[in-house]
């Protein structure tokens, strides 16, 4: 009888084979861990981005209020939300063609939109007409 060669593997072959796996699976989990948390940073963000510009194109197509709080409100999914504050960022007045002065008044706008990780705000003029 002769034994043509061995067709197993031996401990040091297993351990070694061990020991990649055990440095091999960490890294591929930690990678997918972090493409997800990526993943939804951008998807939080782009949700942010819509919901302000949504609120600031509603602001603009309402009429000038002195008071922010009457900006009618665009409704938002859950776990996020929307205010808008408005200060006053210009008063003057220039000749109008009738006798009188005209007045107007511009307001700086800000939509703050909140979201699951954090918030973005947009910033626009509106001028009283």
């Amino acid at each position: 009888m002769s034994y043509v060669g061995w067709r197993g593997n031996t401990l040091i072959e297993a351990v070694i084979v061990l020991g990649l796996v055990a440095l091999v699976i960490p890294a591929v989990l930690g990678g997918l861990s972090s493409l997800t948390t990526n993943a939804d940073h951008a998807y939080d963000r782009s949700v942010l981005f819509e919901l302000a510009q949504s609120q600031m194109e509603e602001v603009q197509r309402q009429g000038y209020q002195e008071d922010a709080a009457n900006y009618t409100l665009i409704s938002a999914p859950s776990g996020y939300s929307i205010a808008v504050s408005a200060s006053p960022a210009v008063n003057y007045t220039y000749p109008a063609p009738s006798l009188a002065a005209t007045q107007q008044t511009v307001q700086l706008v800000t939509v703050t939109a909140t979201g699951v990780r954090g918030n973005l705000s947009l910033n626009a003029y509106k001028v009283r007409r």
